[in-house]
C-alpha cells in the first residue's frame, strides 16, 4: 500500500470546451482556482465528468500537464490515465508522472471485458511502470466490468504504490472488504456520500462540487466533527442536483448547471448536445434551492467566491 494519505472532497473536475469544441484553457484555470478557494481537499481530472473518452490520447497528456502545472502543488491533483489498452495506459501514466501529477487514476478498460486475470496483470503492469500511487476506478455501469475486492488484493500483493480505489458502483458493502485489503475507498456517487463516509470511505469524488464545493466540504467536515445531524441535512440538500443528471445526457448536467450559476462550464464535446428548455427551467429550480442555502455565486460572480 502507497504510504501517501488521500481524502477529503475532491471534485471530479470538468474539461470546459468552447463553442468550436477546443479545450478552454483559460476557464479551466479560472475553475481550478474556484475549487481551490472553496476548501476542496484535491481536485480529480479527465474522469468521467472531465470527457477523457472525448480526448484524443494527446490531449489527455496536455490536459494532465496543463492542470499539474496550475494547480501549482496548492492541493494534490489526481488525474485518469485509464485506456482500453495496457500500452496506451501506461504512456499516460508516465507522462502524468513526469509531468507533476500526484496520483493516478484508472479506469478499467472499457468496451472489453477483461478477467479477473487480465485485470490484476494490466494494473500489476501500470503499477510497476510508475513510482506515484496509483487507484483504481471502478464504474461498471458504464464500462461493463466490475472490480472485486479479491481481484485488487491480489494488485496490492504486488505493488506497493497500489493505493486505493474510486468507486462509483455503489456497493456499499464492499467498502469494508476493500478497506481490509489496505486501499484506501474514494466513494464515487453523489447521494451515497455520508453512506460511504460511515463504511470507511476516506473521502468522495464528486462531479456535483464542480457548482456547489462548499456544500460538499461542509458536508465532509461535519461528518468528520461528528455532526451527523448536519451531515444529513447537507447530504439531503445536494441530492436533487445528482438526480437531476437525467435530466439530459451525460455529462452535460453539471456544465448547463454551472452555466446558470454564472460558471465558464461550456459546452460537451458532441454528439452530447444541450438541454432542451424544459429540462433547463427544472434544473433551474435545483439550483434556485442551492442559492436559498447560499451555496450557489451570484450570477456573474468572480470565480473563488463560492457563498
Amino acid at each position: 500500500m502507497a504510504t501517501g494519505l488521500a481524502g477529503g472532497i475532491v471534485p471530479a473536475v470538468i474539461t470546459p470546451f468552447r463553442e468550436d469544441e477546443r479545450i478552454d484553457y483559460s476557464a479551466w484555470q479560472d475553475h481550478l482556482d474556484f475549487l481551490i478557494a472553496s476548501g476542496v481537499h484535491g481536485l480529480f481530472v479527465l474522469g468521467g465528468q472531465g470527457e477523457f473518452f472525448a480526448l484524443t490520447e494527446e490531449e489527455r497528456s496536455v490536459a494532465a500537464r496543463f492542470c499539474a502545472q496550475a494547480v501549482a502543488r496548492r492541493l494534490p491533483v489526481y488525474a485518469n490515465v485509464g485506456a482500453v489498452t495496457t500500452a496506451e495506459t501506461i504512456r499516460l501514466a508516465q507522462k502524468a508522472e513526469a509531468d507533476g501529477v500526484d496520483y493516478l487514476v484508472v479506469v478499467t478498460p472499457y468496451y472489453l471485458r477483461p478477467s479477473a486475470d487480465e485485470l490484476v496483470e494490466h494494473y500489476v503492469a501500470v503499477c510497476s511502470s510508475v513510482q506515484i500511487p496509483v487507484f483504481a476506478y471502478n464504474i461498471p455501469e458504464r464500462t461493463g466490468v466490475e472490480l472485486t475486492p479479491e481481484v485488487l488484493r491480489r494488485v496490492v500483493e504486488r505493488c506497493p504504490n497500489f493505493a486505493g480505489l474510486k468507486d462509483s458502483g455503489g456497493r456499499l458493502e464492499l467498502i469494508p472488504e476493500w478497506r481490509r485489503a489496505g486501499l484506501q475507498v474514494f466513494m464515487g456517487r453523489d447521494h451515497l456520500i455520508l453512506d460511504g463516509l460511515r463504511m470507511g470511505a476516506v473521502g468522495a469524488v464528486t462531479a456535483c462540487a464542480n457548482v456547489i464545493p462548499r456544500a460538499f466540504v461542509d458536508l465532509y467536515q461535519a461528518y468528520q466533527s461528528g455532526d451527523l445531524h448536519e451531515a444529513g441535512r447537507l447530504q439531503r440538500l445536494v441530492e436533487p442536483l445528482r438526480q437531476a443528471f437525467s435530466l439530459g445526457t451525460f455529462p452535460v448536467v453539471v456544465k448547463e448547471a454551472m452555466n446558470l450559476a454564472g460558471l465558464r462550464g461550456g459546452r460537451c464535446r458532441r454528439p452530447v448536445g444541450s438541454l432542451t428548455e424544459e429540462a433547463r427551467k427544472k434544473l433551474q429550480a435545483v439550483l434556485e434551492t442551492l442559492r436559498e442555502a447560499r451555496y450557489l455565486p451570484l450570477s456573474g460572480a468572480v470565480a473563488g467566491r463560492s457563498r
